[in-house]
């Protein structure tokens, strides 16, 4: 058999050669056949391919680099540093994925997430393998040492070209992180569970241990934490990603991950990641609901007559699902919050004392505050949100979870006049509970599927079961 890479090396085949390097990523990696069917059809298959790279390879690293493979570990924080320009490849499309990450390239890479200050073309140079050039690697170098974040290797040099250890990226992390006054939270035994801990260097433990507590920093296989270890370019990516979403405060909408909770209903695969819609930021923290409903219980397992204070579903969501979704490091990011239980003002349903949470269900009223309504009802107190419509995931519908998916007949004949745009037709959505009392103490309100909501007369609490999105707030 006649392989292509072979015709392209021949002479007078220049066209062929230009038109196979255009292809990209996906024809690079597949682009194996006979010369009678590439000599055939070759040039059509060459104009095709460069039309759907070029629409399809606009900022998704899994087309931009031809050793980025979708589905593997490392994509999210690789499109991560990509889309905020904190690395790029080592090519136009190879990122790097597996090599080793050099010294220079961690400084030029922190440089850039500090904003690439300027450094004065006569700043004193200490690193006599540093080039005293201004633009890379000098500037980010000199910046690095500048500031008190990176080192020589001793002998006047800083070890331009040497792969950097994973307890060097460690230690030049904690000292960006103390610049700029991120979460310096750290468990004094973080490192203990670690096979090599012992391996750590003194002018590392610190560090090490910051990172491990922060999650920036994770064990591998044999469960070592390998810090005389070189980091690889994909490794540092998730490192960074995990710096800065841990200290970044999000925006209102934004979408973020906490936690780890059973969603696909596939146990033997491990749990999650949960995502959460932020409704509020006061400063460093946030007010967040789960963006999907997460599990399926009643509202109270024994007793009538109860309010959010005295339920079961309270003690279930401060404890065992606070447990089974969050670390010990994140359940300290997880602040204890005064819950105003407020009364049912259509039915006059009294809502019981305020209490003290970290995880609850929303209210009506903030549903209404937060979530808002396409069209509200005064008289009976009652919303339709097409953003209040939330599926459940695989896991809750296991567990009996409804999940309804909404018809064009809804649409025409209900939604549209509510304020809903035909894009809900197709959406999933499931009853979820709030906290609210219903129209007596023996029931509590809850959200339609359709994404109705407001001072109703409720479920049973004992009886009527009910999907959970939970809320919390969050420190940054």
């Amino acid at each position: 058999m006649i392989i292509v890479s072979d015709i392209l090396k021949q002479p007078g085949k220049e066209e062929y050669r230009k038109a196979e390097l255009q292809m990209g990523k996906k024809m690079r990696k597949t682009v194996k056949s006979t010369i009678c069917a590439i000599l055939s059809l070759f040039m059509i298959v060459s104009v095709i391919q460069i039309n759907t790279v070029t629409s399809k390879a606009a900022g998704n690293v899994v087309n931009v680099f031809d050793d980025v493979e979708a589905g593997k570990w490392y994509v999210e924080a690789v499109q991560f540093v990509y889309d905020r320009g904190i690395m790029a490849g080592t090519s136009s499309h190879v990122f790097g994925v597996n090599q080793a990450l050099q010294r220079e390239q961690f400084a030029q890479i922190l440089y850039s997430m500090a904003g690439k200050p300027a450094v004065s073309a006569s700043a004193s140079n200490p690193f006599r393998d540093v080039p005293n050039t201004p633009g890379y690697p000098r500037d980010a170098i000199l910046w690095a040492y500048q500031n008190g974040i990176a080192s020589g290797n001793g002998n006047n040099t800083f070890g331009v070209g040497q792969a950097i250890q994973r307890q060097a990226v460690a230690s030049m992390l904690y000292k960006f992180a103390v610049k700029f006054k991120y979460n310096l939270t750290t468990d004094s035994k973080a490192i203990d569970g670690f096979a090599d801990k012992g391996s750590v260097a003194s002018w590392a433990l610190a560090p090490m241990k910051w990172a491990v507590t922060q999650g920036v920093i994770s064990g591998k296989g044999g469960n070592k934490i390998d810090p005389t270890g070189n980091a690889t370019r994909a490794e540092c990516a998730a490192m960074i990603m995990q710096l800065v979403t841990r200290n970044e405060v999000p925006k209102v909408g934004d979408i973020i991950k906490f936690g780890k909770y059973e969603q696909d209903g596939n146990t033997k695969n491990g749990k999650e990641a949960i995502e959460w819609v932020v409704l509020k930021v006061d400063g460093k923290r946030v007010f967040v609901v789960s963006k999907y409903a997460l599990d399926f219980q009643p509202y109270d397992k024994n007793s009538n007559g109860v309010t959010w204070e005295t339920c079961s579903l309270r003690k279930w969501m401060n404890d065992d699902f606070k447990n089974a979704a969050f670390s010990s490091v994140e359940q300290k990011r997880i602040p204890t919050v005064t819950v105003k239980n407020e009364t049912n003002t259509y039915y006059n349903t009294p809502g019981g004392k305020d209490t003290k949470d970290k995880i609850f269900l929303l209210s009506t009223s903030e549903v209404k505050k937060y979530i808002g309504y396409n069209s509200y009802d005064n008289n009976f107190q009652t919303g339709y949100s097409q953003k209040a419509i939330v599926a459940p995931t695989k896991y809750a519908q296991k567990k009996g979870a409804l999940a309804y998916t909404i018809t064009q007949h809804d649409y025409d004949n209900f939604l549209k006049k509510r304020g809903y745009k035909s894009d809900v037709v197709g959406s999933v959505g499931t009853l979820w509970w709030l906290r609210t009392p219903g129209y007596d103490n023996n029931r509590a309100c809850s959200v339609g599927e359709t994404g109705s909501a407001g001072m109703g007369y409720g479920s049973a609490a004992n009886g009527g079961l009910r999907s959970i999105r939970p809320a919390m707030y969050i420190d940054y």
